[in-house]
């Protein structure tokens, strides 16, 4: 299976008073994993939904391997879809609903037959074939939909919200799963989700969207060490935030720690990650920044301690420190130092 690029040209999206998708663009590159992350309201799933061929664009077009999509029914797209309420057949066998789309393509029936024992031992459900879905567990249907997706080996595949609907450790499993597959099949991904850990952990790049357009899009390393903005520094992961005024000498003040960084640029703002902040118990390293505080509570999360430090001015920020031995560190009582490094901070432009 080879992947076809994907791409969204000036696409508009109004529902009545209300515009889902405003001018949206987006360019997937063949065999690529790219995941619409968002809040409800954002506009992934209208995105996906144009794309799959369930709606119509207001404006604008979509591409599917260089041919615009335009009065093209969802049928004759091409495209595999994994939804997030299954939409298996509860009266067909296992084995019955992965082989249904290539009944619609009239394949033959030794190929029908071949096609689906190959999906199904991908997904891990050759055992399970006979079965009805009401006789799985939501992991499994999970990937009796999956395996149903890619049956039929179509050049791109698109998940709508597919994993959202089970327990944390099955989800993180199917996670690697369906990565797995992906890199395997070479098939080019389209994947909606709200969950930014499921973002981060499976994209090649992440397209955040707020009110309808991408405000932010690039690989996971990036949107977590080089926000854009406060709203992408807050979107993705935990993140301290301060205003800065400008400072002598290429440096910005930071008026809630009380320090001065070298900073160029446009910058209004700037993002610390908790982790990039360390606890200071003796001299600063060469280069470190110090500031002072005071720790008001700690969280356990298992392999890492978080702090919440009020400063000065009666800011609350938080630092996460991994735990150190087997045993839970004890909180510091009373005034401490945190150090952190200029290169540490992602400089922030205005939302």
């Amino acid at each position: 299976m080879i992947g076809s690029p994907v791409q969204f040209r000036d696409v508009t999206k109004v529902f009545g008073e209300t515009v889902a998708l405003k001018a949206f663009n987006l360019d997937v590159a063949s065999g690529e994993f790219v995941t619409l992350l968002g809040a409800s309201g954002s506009g992934k799933s209208t995105a996906l939904n144009i794309l799959a061929g369930f709606s119509d664009a207001t404006s604008g077009d979509v591409f599917i391997d260089n041919k615009s999509m335009a009065g093209v029914p969802s049928e004759r797209r091409n495209v595999g879809m994994v939804f997030q309420s299954f939409a298996l057949f509860p009266h067909l066998t296992v084995a019955d609903n992965v082989a249904y789309p290539l009944k619609m393509r009239r394949c033959p029936s030794d190929e029908i037959k071949r096609k689906v024992g190959e999906a199904l031992e991908l997904v891990q459900l050759s055992a399970l074939a006979g079965r009805k879905p009401m006789a799985l567990s939501g992991g499994q249907r999970q990937r009796v939909a999956l395996a149903r997706a890619v049956v039929f080996e179509p050049p791109v595949l698109l998940m709508d919200e597919c994993l959202s609907a089970l327990d944390l450790k099955l989800r993180e499993e199917l996670q690697r799963e369906i990565r797995s597959i992906q890199r395997n099949l070479g098939v080019t991904v389209v994947f909606v989700t709200h969950d930014q850990t499921e973002a981060l952990t499976m994209s090649d790049r992440i397209a955040i969207l707020e009110g309808g357009k991408i405000v932010q899009i690039d690989t996971p390393e990036r949107l977590y060490d080089r926000p854009r903005t406060r709203f992408v520094a807050d979107f993705i992961g935990q993140s301290n935030t301060f205003d800065i005024v400008p400072g002598p000498n290429g440096t910005v003040g930071v008026p809630d720690l009380g320090v001065d960084i070298p900073l160029h640029g446009n910058a209004v703002a700037i993002a610390l990650r908790p982790e990039r902040l360390r606890l200071v118990d003796g001299p600063a390293r060469p280069g470190e920044i110090v500031f002072d505080g005071h720790v008001e509570d700690e969280t356990f999360f298992g392999p890492v301690v978080a702090r919440s430090v009020r400063l000065r001015t009666g800011r609350l920020l938080e630092i996460r420190s991994a735990r150190s031995g087997h045993g839970l560190e004890p909180a510091p009582v009373g005034p401490i130092s945190l150090g952190f490094y200029p290169a540490d901070v992602a400089p922030l432009a205005a939302d």
